[in-house]
């Protein structure tokens, strides 16, 4: 398969986060929040790291009750039904992001080229089972992270826009990637707690794993919050 980036334009909003304590992701934005305009349309867009995963089809069928549509940045095969689970995703409307193959920071941040080559490797996974190139991807940990080199991410950064690919951080983390298992009102209340809340843009970072079993509990409760705040929701790419 000839892998070739489209190169696209899009309107889109980038938030540095510093990531990664524990090896696990926590996202402190470094831009300061804004209200929105009265006015405005505020948008919130879920986003589900990890996956695909034993917890998918909860998560598809919480979001396809609600008519909302989300974005899935997955990780390469790890279960016996992630292909199928993949597919689904696709074919329910949601927006697939790359979240590299292996999901190994020592491997994937040794050099901006083990970076792209599993990028690449994932990319040409994807469009195997969905037929879907994507050109929207999130660094594991995110783009400030305790464990890859600046200079090694912006370097991504650079080749990855020449290819028409674009990366995205969050503004809202629920925080249930950790060690601890939170309860779904924990979870809603760390992603409630975000400085963004009530900006036009909040980017709410959930994870899709089969260890996180109250992950759409707590989606549920956000939905409900965010429409009571007079959010829309949103699919990012």
């Amino acid at each position: 398969m000839n892998i070739k980036f489209k190169v696209i334009k899009l309107r889109l909003y980038i938030i540095p986060a510093v990531v990664l304590a524990l090896s696990m992701a926590l996202a402190f934005p470094v831009l300061k929040a804004e209200k929105a305009d009265a006015n405005a349309v505020k948008t919130v867009y879920f986003t589900f790291d990890d996956g695909p995963s034993e917890r998918t089809e909860e998560i598809l069928d919480i979001l396809a009750k609600e008519k909302i549509k989300a974005t899935f940045f997955v990780i390469g095969p790890s279960e016996p039904k992630t292909d199928e689970r993949l597919f689904k995703i696709k074919s329910e409307g949601h927006s697939i992001g790359l979240h590299t193959m292996s999901h190994d920071y020592e491997k994937i941040y040794l050099s901006a080229e083990s970076f792209l080559e599993d990028l690449s490797s994932e990319r040409e996974w994807v469009y195997s089972v969905t037929g879907e190139e994507p050109e929207i991807f999130r660094f594991p940990g995110g783009s400030n992270n305790y464990t890859a080199p600046k200079w090694l991410v912006e370097e991504v950064k650079e080749k990855t826009a020449e290819e028409g690919m674009t990366w995205y951080d969050w503004n809202a983390d629920g925080k249930d990637s950790l060690g601890e298992l939170l309860s779904p009102e924990e979870i809603a209340e760390n992603v409630l707690s975000s400085e963004f809340i009530g900006s036009e843009t909040v980017i709410v970072l959930l994870h899709d794993s089969s260890t996180r079993t109250t992950t759409p509990q707590a989606l549920e409760i956000l939905i409900s919050e965010f429409r009571k705040m007079g959010y829309e929701f949103g699919k990012l790419g």
